[in-house]
């Protein structure tokens, strides 16, 4: 479970910024308690949803990819990172100064009633520091640092056991510590590692066919398959079921996907082909026919149409639906980049109740996501569909770099319209237009087409 995440020095994010998920006490006073029933687990202090607004450009995705980043670096600093090579970090571009100031990068999470806080800074060449804090209670154990300006590299607390030294002295420059330990089986580094690799999802418009591929890859469970087809037939798409079958395959023909597949996967074992890695499930989803049943008044029994004709916003949400059942039932913490992209605002405030209601989220999963659905600050489903304490938003100030600060800094009042305040720039991140620009364009095209216009400016 993520508490927090601060960031500073990565692509429009310059100074320090930090998005908290602990609940702001101010702000949900006088709402109704989330944790009156579900799971004796649910901690009401920790959110499990925080939405980002802003304008187009306002950094609103860099502080995903940032904490993306992040579990890259983790997971593949020791094994990925050519030794020789620099750290693929993409700093803040529009001052001399950044560019030769470290990243910060720090995440405290929970596992098993455990507080990790866990983080490190990075220059273009190398990392510069390293640490993690451990709170199995109150008190805090330094289970290690690590500061290439110091005496010592490296201090090693006596809660934090293993071949520490050892694995120290093999650590590259560019590595981090934790990313070569845990290639050198140190056990009690794996609940934060684990954490990254497996409890930290994401969903961006790039990754949709992975995501639909993992989707329809639980048409081989049938369990979840059929919570696949309900949420389909919830979105009322019109679609009554779904089913995937395989068609035969020549072998010739298979054969020479094969070899498609490994020309184009060889050399790194990290290359995704069609969303996929794997060469026998690159060929059933080849292989694979996915149709959708619609029912019309005119004919009794289902008609089944092929999935790719069916409209796009229907094919986000069977990509979503993969990824949103997964976290709910692993307690993982999603990252949503445009959230509401292709989907109705009642679908996307659906998805929000999911992860709000602890009888449905019993585990409290966690959804980050990015959106322009003002709707969220109103009310869809007979209550306000965003508390005033899961609203962030960013800006970019005059010198370019991004901004990230939540709506309780406001303190709105209880009753106040926030989707109107927000429209009415009471917030901040919203674009400024320049009608004059718009004016001057049209004035262009209009004259460029031979409508010239002859009277005096308005």
């Amino acid at each position: 479970m993520l508490l927090s995440f601060r960031v500073s020095n990565f692509r429009s994010i310059r100074d320090e910024q930090e998005l908290s998920l602990l609940r702001s006490t101010r702000a949900s006073r006088g709402d109704a308690p989330a944790t009156s029933t579900g799971s004796a687990s649910w901690d009401p202090q920790v959110g499990t949803v925080a939405g980002i607004y802003g304008a187009n450009a306002s950094g609103k995705s860099n502080v995903l990819q940032a904490l993306l980043f992040m579990r890259a670096a983790v997971m593949d600093s020791y094994r990925e990172w050519k030794p020789d090579g620099r750290v693929p970090i993409d700093k803040f571009a529009f001052d001399a100064k950044s560019k030769n100031e470290p990243s910060l990068f720090e995440v405290q999470i929970r596992l098993n009633k455990i507080r990790y806080q866990y983080g490190f800074r990075v220059m273009n060449e190398r990392i510069t520091n390293e640490w993690l804090y451990v709170y199995p209670g109150p008190r805090r154990q330094v289970w290690f640092e690590r500061d290439t300006t110091a005496g010592e590299e490296y201090f090693f607390g006596k809660n934090f056991g293993g071949r520490n030294r050892t694995i120290a002295e093999f650590t590259r420059p560019n590595a981090l510590f934790v990313s070569t330990a845990i290639a050198n089986n140190h056990k009690q580094l794996g609940p934060v590692y684990h954490w990254f690799n497996h409890h930290l999802r994401t969903a961006t418009p790039d990754d949709r066919d992975s995501r639909t591929n993992y989707t329809l890859s639980l048409s081989g469970k049938k369990e979840r398959w059929a919570e696949v087809a309900r949420m389909m037939r919830f979105a009322d798409l019109g679609i009554e079921d779904i089913r995937v079958r395989h068609e035969d395959i020549p072998a010739d023909a298979r054969q020479t996907l094969l070899s498609v597949f490994e020309a184009a996967a060889s050399g790194s074992e990290k290359v995704r082909v069609d969303g996929v890695r794997d060469a026998d499930e690159f060929i059933r989803n080849i292989s694979r026919v996915v149709e959708v049943a619609h029912r019309s008044a005119a004919v009794q029994e289902p008609v089944y149409l092929p999935l790719a004709n069916e409209s796009l916003g229907t094919q986000v949400w069977l990509a979503l639906i993969g990824p949103v059942l997964r976290v709910l039932g692993n307690s993982d913490t999603i990252l949503i980049d445009e959230l509401d992209a292709s989907l109705h605002p009642r679908l996307t405030a659906e998805i929000l109740s999911l992860f709000r209601d602890p009888e449905k989220n019993a585990k409290q999963a966690q959804i980050i996501f990015t959106t322009h659905d003002t709707a969220l600050l109103g009310t869809l489903l007979n209550e306000t569909e965003l508390q005033r304490d899961q609203v962030w938003f960013t800006e970019k100030d005059a010198d370019g770099a991004t901004v990230l600060y939540p709506l309780t800094d406001f303190a709105p009042r209880k009753a106040e319209n926030l989707e109107r305040g927000y429209l009415q720039g009471r917030y901040g991140a919203i674009p400024m237009l320049d009608d004059r620009i718009l004016l001057s364009v049209v004035r262009d095209l209009n004259q460029s087409s031979g409508e010239v216009q002859t009277g005096e400016d308005d």
